[in-house]
């Protein structure tokens, strides 16, 4: 039992916080900025091209939750995490873990919101049915890992209050319930980090494209995989929930790891809708959309040589073009294509085979 209740303690922010603590909070500061900022640019990026969907705004709640969650890790480093017993009062103590306790809800309710952006954004370039089938099974596992892992932080100990104040009348669970679920929690999120880096980059790579813009944009997807590696790294401090001495310290390492894991994520995340921006980045040959004519003589829009009578297919219904005929290959559809980020994908350009046939000057003419 406390000696008395922590609103009657006498406060002790931490203006030095040990080099763990100073770790994590340059850490978290460093890494929520970026994600911001990424995350922007990803809305800009969507909202020129007119190409905004419900990927995005579930980015945009996985992005402010994890912002409350960056707020939290920082105030915690004041009020005592990341630094040793030695140096810390009564009151950094229970101020310490009050707000570890609310980094941990707000941690755990950023996943599922980040994956399933992801996941939603595979679903633009891809209709197949098994690829899909992962992708839900995706979205379900962080789900339900999330409720698991959020009931465990709000009930362990009745009331909540408990769980930082032993001055109020309540009691816990034994604290290993927590690790127990930790363990469970983070195996899964290691599957579903690698799930949502491979499945995207298997997609990508079947699609046409040359081998080189393949291996670039597969490489941006892939980065997710980078955060199952903080995941996996996480995974041997998972035993300091057990450990009473040092607490706060050594509890910080997980907290560290645990911002790197999402905003990794959301940064892996949104690099794919930033295709315009990194263009400069990517072999010239992704930017063929946007050119007038291509390498090869060929009008990049229509496919004619340059300077010929040909047809422009940038807009179909435009008024001053006549076109009698537009037909695709039996097992494709149409789709026009004002960029390869405005097409009906809004990512990638899928690359169609189309005869058209119109007439000039009353001379029917074919393609």
């Amino acid at each position: 039992m406390a000696a008395k209740p922590f609103d009657e303690m006498e406060v002790n922010w931490i203006t030095k916080p040990d080099l763990l603590g100073m770790a994590t909070l340059g850490i978290t500061i460093c890494l929520g900025s970026i994600s911001f900022v990424v995350f922007i640019l990803r809305l800009w990026a969507r909202h020129k091209t007119r190409a905004t969907g419900k990927d995005d705004y579930l980015m945009g709640i996985g992005v402010a939750i994890y912002l409350a969650c960056c707020v939290f890790t920082s105030i915690a480093v004041y009020a005592g995490m990341g630094t040793t017993d030695a140096h810390l009062q009564e009151w950094n103590m229970v101020a310490g873990i009050k707000w570890l306790v609310f980094f941990q809800i707000t941690y755990a309710w950023s996943l599922p919101f980040i994956k399933a952006s992801i996941c939603l954004t595979v679903f633009r370039i891809t209709n197949r049915r098994r690829y899909r089938t992962i992708l839900w099974a995706v979205m379900i596992a962080s789900g339900l890992s999330t409720t698991v892992g959020f009931i465990a932080v709000v009930a362990v100990c009745r009331p909540m209050e408990y769980t930082w104040d032993k001055s109020v009348d309540g009691q816990c669970a034994p604290q290993n319930i927590i690790t127990t679920i930790s363990y469970m929690i983070s195996v899964l999120a290691i599957v579903t980090d690698w799930t949502c880096a491979i499945v995207p980059t298997v997609v990508v790579w079947g699609l046409q494209m040359k081998s080189r813009v393949k291996v670039s944009v597969c490489a941006v997807l892939a980065l997710g995989a980078i955060a199952s590696a903080a995941t996996i790294v996480r995974l041997p401090y998972l035993q300091y929930y057990n450990q009473v001495e040092n607490y706060l310290h050594n509890i910080a390492n997980i907290v560290l790891w645990s911002i790197l894991e999402c905003g990794i994520g959301i940064i892996a995340g949104s690099l794919p809708s930033l295709r315009r921006l990194l263009k400069f980045w990517l072999d010239k040959s992704s930017k063929g959309s946007y050119n007038n004519t291509g390498s090869n003589g060929l009008n990049a829009i229509s496919g004619m040589q340059a300077g010929s009578n040909g047809v422009r297919m940038n807009n179909l219904s435009g008024r001053g073009l006549t076109v009698s005929n537009c037909q695709s290959g039996p097992h494709d559809t149409w789709v026009q294509l004002d960029d390869d980020s405005d097409s009906q994908k809004h990512i990638i350009m899928r690359t169609q085979e189309v005869t058209v046939q119109y007439e000039l000057d009353g001379q029917p003419r074919g393609r």
